[in-house]
């Protein structure tokens, strides 16, 4: 399979990296304006170098093309390569900050037949997957409340993309950047439940070019009310700080997935009515998808029998989830999934992400609660 890459930032650079290694692909071109950026990744993989996706695109017969520019500036990428012919079109995450580009991405995908595939690779992440596999297999009883917090260090926008990093960080925001993996999260944790209502605050007192942060309660067709808040002004030694907690009416979810101060990575799920029998047969249900964890039992304990992952157990390959896309794209996998996992995100669930979170902004704008559009009809 022939692959190009349009940007080669942080995430583009590894991108065409894992495609130039990767068994089933060729990287045949990337593409960027910065002449030295874009030399050097096309030196260090033999591909072919390119200013812009016009000429990639009119010299090259590809197969697939990656699209990692920054958030505000994957539509274009995307329209072209999908009016080019281009059959499998990948993009990172969010899909767009508009819904106005969202729309126009996919009637472009629509008329040219392509098949589109949003990045979120929080979903191959062993401990994603133990959440998602709790709420799917009834571990949590029903969902009742859910609290997020997924915040980055304030040199992300200031800093993280050099010179650069105002002017792009001012045309995204922490509701685009970071809330876009939570809500792909969330929908896929508690599906076929989706959020259908939200109600946001955001602050603007510090950073001056984009909104400090985004605090929202959403809520979902089942009953389930989540809050999810993401920062841009925090200050602390990590990049980023994620955790999530979940409460169900006969168990509950502690998760941290990145290590902290005094703090490691890890997942506690507390559970009531299952048997030591039961817990023993989730775990290897689990361990036969490469998740390891163990039942903690002590009849003096609040919760006497517990289920535990440790991060050191259960190690993060972020690289994983392009490897999986591209492997079962050239697999032919007409509903490329993962195993028990479901199926991998596509044009539908990057349009309900935009969708979500364009209520968030706009709630956050009018001080009101806002009811989730529909880009995906």
């Amino acid at each position: 399979m022939r692959v190009g890459v349009v940007g080669v930032g942080l995430l583009g650079s590894q991108h065409a990296n894992v495609v130039a290694s990767h068994p089933d692909t060729t990287l045949v071109a990337v593409v960027d304006p910065r002449a030295r950026p874009v030399k050097e990744v096309a030196d260090d993989t033999g591909a072919n170098h390119y200013p812009d996706l016009d000429s990639m695109l009119s010299r090259e017969a590809l197969d697939c093309v990656i699209v990692a520019t920054p958030d505000p500036y994957h539509r274009e990428p995307v329209v072209e390569a999908a009016r080019a012919g281009i059959p499998y079109i990948i993009t990172e995450k969010p899909l767009a900050t508009t819904v106005s580009d969202a729309r126009q991405m996919r009637d472009a995908v629509e008329k040219s037949g392509s098949d589109l595939y949003i990045l979120f690779p929080n979903r191959f992440n062993p401990l994603d997957r133990v959440v998602q596999y709790a709420a799917q297999n009834g571990l949590l009883g029903d969902p009742i409340h859910g609290d997020v917090r997924l915040d980055d260090n304030i040199s992300v926008p200031l800093e993280l993309w050099g010179k650069r990093s105002k002017d792009w960080a001012s045309g995204s925001s922490t509701a685009h950047f970071l809330l876009s993996h939570v809500v792909d999260l969330l929908r896929w944790y508690f599906r076929p439940a989706d959020v259908v209502e939200v109600y946001a605050i955001s602050h603007d007192r510090v950073l001056g070019f984009t909104p400090d942060l985004y605090d929202a309660y959403l809520t979902f067709d089942s009953g389930l009310t989540v809050r999810v808040k993401a920062e841009w002004i925090r200050r602390f030694d990590a990049l980023v700080e994620f955790e999530l907690t979940f409460s169900g009416d006969r168990g509950g979810i502690t998760y941290r997935k990145h290590p902290a101060f005094r703090s490691q990575r890890g997942l506690r799920l507390d559970t009531s009515g299952e048997s030591r029998a039961s817990l023993d047969r989730h775990i290897r249900e689990l361990g036969k998808q490469g998740i390891r964890g163990k039942v903690i039992s002590d009849p003096k304990a609040r919760s006497p029998l517990v289920l535990e992952f440790y991060g050191e157990d259960n190690p993060l390959d972020w690289d994983s989830a392009l490897h999986h896309y591209l492997q079962a794209i050239a697999a032919g996998q007409s509903e490329p999934a993962l195993p028990r996992f479901g199926p991998l995100p596509g044009l539908d669930d990057a349009l309900r992400q935009v969708d979500i979170v364009a209520a968030i902004v706009q709630s956050a704008q009018t001080g009101k609660k806002q009811k989730v559009g529909d880009s995906r009809s």
